[in-house]
């Protein structure tokens, strides 16, 4: 029986990918009224400076940085990033925080584990205050016993690393812990080679070998390895 369920946040949780889609709308309407370009040439060197911070930061939580996406983009156009990087950094975040919504069922299913005395943990690639924005945001705080950025943990998934900080803050042994994500290689073959027991959310059958896979937060499979 295991006694813990550690979970991977962004599209396992929540829909990150549409509050993505609505968050870069409003930072491409924002960032070329205030660059004052076409959204277009926005667009074009907004992509480039991403994937610049990306490879000089892989690996790290500071790959995610939109400031540093925001800051960079200004300067390729030619501009001062001040105040802009910050307002580009604002608009893309407030409306991404308002445009989350939870899968179906996962309010019921983070109740129900918890009623039956199973602890529950976070562990995501990120920056630590985005990702407690975006947990408060979702309302699920209350949920959860522990938490594990990449930012605290200096490394990413499939890093064993932040996967052992979340162990000794829960106290457990792998042998008593299931990990449940999205992912394939971050989520699902991290917590395998982590020695954790790997469920993949809305995973690939063909791709699983014997693998669990729940495609919904109200699947029984999900409950069962906590029952037996």
């Amino acid at each position: 029986m295991k006694k813990a369920l550690i979970i991977d946040l962004d599209n396992t949780l929540y829909d990150y990918t549409a509050a993505d889609k609505v968050a870069f709308a409003k930072l491409v309407e924002a960032g070329a009224k205030e660059l004052n370009v076409s959204k277009e040439l926005f667009i074009e060197n907004y992509l480039k400076a991403r994937d610049t911070v990306q490879e000089r930061h892989r690996r790290r939580a500071s790959s995610h940085n939109r400031m540093l996406y925001a800051q960079m983009t200004a300067e390729l156009l030619g501009k001062s990033p001040m105040p802009v990087a910050l307002t580009l950094y604002e608009a893309y975040w407030s409306a991404f925080f308002s445009s989350m919504t939870l899968f179906d069922g996962v309010e019921e299913a983070l109740t129900r584990l918890k009623e039956m005395g199973v602890k529950l943990a976070i562990c995501t690639d990120m920056l630590a205050r985005v990702q407690f924005q975006k947990i408060r945001a979702l309302g699920i705080s209350k949920y959860f016993d522990a938490i594990v950025t990449s930012e605290e943990a200096r490394a990413e998934k499939p890093s064993a690393v932040p996967v052992q900080m979340l162990l000794d803050k829960l106290e457990m042994r792998t042998r008593d812990v299931a990990f449940i994500g999205d992912g394939y290689e971050r989520d699902v073959l991290g917590a395998k080679y982590s020695g954790l027991t790997p469920i993949w959310f809305k995973g690939d059958a063909e791709k699983a070998q014997n693998i669990m896979i729940v495609n919904s937060w109200k699947d029984e499979k999900l409950f069962e390895m906590f029952e037996k």
